[in-house]
């Protein structure tokens, strides 16, 4: 490296040092990075099941538009057909990984964020497939982790923190749900009551940022119309019983919220069978699918255009009783057979559903409000039961229609339906295994080995002096470490005292490290590590074997803060 470079480089570190550039801009950044990236990522799977659709039947538009088209006995073998290669490919991503793959919020809220990259994409693939080809599921929960292992990779990439890449996880995933249904705030939402379990600023700063990097990109596009709007004259209701009526309706919801979640399980339990027979069951589901299809086509897809059918005024209530029931169960079959999708959308038009048959009996009783108000009250109540997930819930109510007329009935409706819901076995879509790693335990189960950095930036004793700045441009405010020949941890180069070294090409890391400085074991708890970085002003410790002698990683002391006030607000809210 010539001499002018290096000045170069230890200018930018002294600039980045004295406007206190750290890891948090540094967040803010891959944040929006992440944002645009999982935007294109969820754009890029919408068009992926539209070509699908079209190589299938030659039509394009929406799955109930197409299906309206064909004739009768194409809707009934077309979901079974398309289940044949879906299948398929989820047993080559079998083969290909034979390590299970965690869903997105299992990945971010209980693992280190490492989301397998081939299996899945070969999982967003078999969705693809599945949904081109009308399968009664939802895509939102697909794009939502076809986004997630886009964020994962990246992050990976970076040599992050596992921390942080939980982070970059959940901005991936949030940017998924806007660039699906348009809800950057609802999104974040979202990410912190489902994923994360509590609300956080050092979570909702970087969550925004990529929420709000995703919604711009669809501005830029002209696909930021609200997917279910509505003018305040249509969701007003009339009067202040009416509006007291919302509290009755919460309660139904509450019980057929949990009633949804259970049957949901059930059916998962019932279906979910060996391997082998995967290709069966998706098939006989399918065709399942394409039985009822072939007398109400509205039943393929994930719900969103029955919503809007049902918004619209275009279903009767007859019509709409039976494809609430045929909805239910076919959700239930579909996704315990083991077809790749979501559930997020068909439980919003159970909900939907329920509340507008709320309405229509209300109405016929002389109590007036009509179906569409009660509609966009029931699909919050409903979710914010289902998902436990009440805030999410309120503000997608206000979203998806752009509209906050409704404000105070969703917020009597989501309170009253969460807090019957309380007193009912607990029990939620988006539940989580209970054998997770330390992350899903108690604060006295982590480990240093569980929150450190694998892949620390570190330099040989006999590396020049301009390579720890290298490595520590790529992370600002934050230590090198030093090995010897061997691989042995040698000493540690402060980020606080690079910047005022005076210039000397002859310097080497052995020059400027400190070999006093303190370490940690991978072994060490929660406790030890607060203690040891209490007894010290560095912002992050290499970690250490205590048997070898090795570096293993490198912890900071914001990761390690971030991660305990994280898991003793999640014991709390689990008490």
């Amino acid at each position: 490296m010539n001499r002018s470079a290096y000045q170069y480089r230890m200018f930018l570190l002294r600039v980045m040092r004295a406007l206190r550039i750290g890891q948090r801009q540094a967040v803010l950044v891959q944040a929006l990075l992440l944002g645009l990236a999982g935007a294109v990522a969820a754009l890029a799977f919408d068009a992926a099941i539209e070509a699908v659709q079209w190589v299938y039947t030659g039509f394009a538009g929406t799955r109930v538009d197409c299906f309206m088209q064909l004739p009768g006995w194409a809707r009934v073998l077309l979901p079974a057909a398309g289940a044949i290669p879906a299948a398929l490919v989820l047993l080559f991503a079998k083969r290909v990984d034979k390590r299970p793959m965690p869903e997105y919020m299992e990945s971010f809220s209980l693992g280190d964020g490492r989301l397998p990259r081939r299996q899945g994409f070969l999982r967003s693939l078999s969705a693809v497939l599945s949904m081109g080809s009308g399968a009664c599921i939802g895509k939102v929960g697909a794009i939502i982790q076809t986004s997630a292992v886009a964020a994962s990779a990246a992050g990976r990439a970076l040599h992050v923190s596992p921390s942080r890449l939980r982070l970059l996880v959940g901005c991936g995933a949030a940017a998924g749900m806007t660039a699906a249904i348009h809800t950057p705030l609802s999104a974040c939402l979202f990410v912190c009551e489902v994923l994360v379990g509590t609300f956080s600023i050092g979570y909702m700063a970087p969550l925004l940022a990529a929420t709000c990097a995703a919604y711009a990109l669809l501005w830029l596009l002209g696909r930021t119309d609200a997917i279910f709007a509505a003018d305040a004259a249509q969701v007003a209701f009339g009067s202040l019983p009416q509006v007291l009526l919302c509290a009755v309706l919460a309660v139904a919801a509450a019980l057929c919220g949990r009633g949804w979640v259970w049957f949901a399980r059930w059916m998962r339990r019932r279906l979910d069978g060996r391997p082998a027979w995967l290709p069966a069951r998706m098939v006989a589901a399918g065709l399942l699918v394409g039985l009822v299809a072939y007398e109400d086509p509205f039943i393929v897809g994930n719900g969103q255009e029955a919503i809007a059918a049902l918004l619209a005024g275009c279903l009767s209530t007859p019509h709409a009783a039976a494809l609430l029931c045929c909805k239910v169960l076919l959700v239930a079959v579909v996704f315990g057979a083991g077809t790749m999708g979501g559930m997020l959308m068909p439980t919003l038009m159970i909900g939907c559903f329920i509340g507008a048959l709320f309405g229509a009996g209300a109405e016929s009783l002389g109590l007036g409000g009509g179906a569409l108000p009660y509609a966009l009250v029931g699909m919050a109540a409903f979710f914010g039961v289902a998902a436990r997930a009440p805030i999410t819930a309120l503000l997608l109510g206000i979203e998806f229609t752009m509209n906050a007329t409704l404000i105070f009935p969703l917020m009597l409706a989501v309170a009253v339906a969460y807090g019957v819901a309380r007193l009912l076995p607990a029990g939620s879509l988006y539940d989580r295994a209970p054998d997770a790693t330390a992350f899903d335990g108690p604060p006295s189960a982590l480990r240093v080995a569980d929150v450190m950095r694998r892949s620390p930036l570190q330099v040989h004793t006999s590396a020049p002096l301009d390579r720890a700045i290298h490595k520590m441009l790529r992370h600002p405010d934050e230590n090198v470490p030093v090995v010897d020949a061997s691989g042995r941890y040698a000493g540690l180069i402060l980020a606080s005292e690079l910047p005022g070294t005076p210039d000397g090409p002859g310097l080497t890391a052995a020059d400027l490290m400190h070999a006093d400085a303190p370490v940690l074991s991978p072994s060490d708890g929660l406790p030890e590590a607060l203690r040891a970085f209490q007894s010290t002003p560095l912002n992050s410790l290499p970690v250490v074997s205590s048997a070898s002698g090795a570096l293993c990683g490198i912890v900071s002391r914001t990761e390690l803060y971030r991660t305990g006030i994280l898991l003793l607000r999640k014991a709390v809210a689990r008490d």
